[in-house]
């Protein structure tokens, strides 16, 4: 059995995974809202993941001064945004 700090991590790579997809070209948008969908429908997991993925996007950011992941933190973003809507 999974805890739930593992769920939240693995929900958290998930979106990333979709996050990069999305930074290679590929189209992003339906998986983002899929996974969303998926988490928002467990109120109590959904603001742990957008935690989450507001600290993935501060180790980005920090790691990338020059902002080359730029396009994948603002997918990562709308995740949030998802998650917190």
């Amino acid at each position: 059995m999974t805890d739930d700090h593992s769920l939240v991590i693995e929900h958290a790579n998930r979106f990333e995974a979709i996050a990069a997809e999305g930074f290679e070209g590929r189209p992003y948008r339906d998986a983002l809202a899929h996974l969303a969908q998926h988490v928002t429908a467990h109120p109590d997991l959904a603001p742990r993941v957008a935690y989450a993925l507001r600290m993935m996007i501060g180790f980005i950011e920090d790691s990338d001064p020059a902002k080359r992941f730029g396009p994948k933190v603002e997918i990562l973003r709308e995740a949030v945004g998802l998650l917190e809507g």
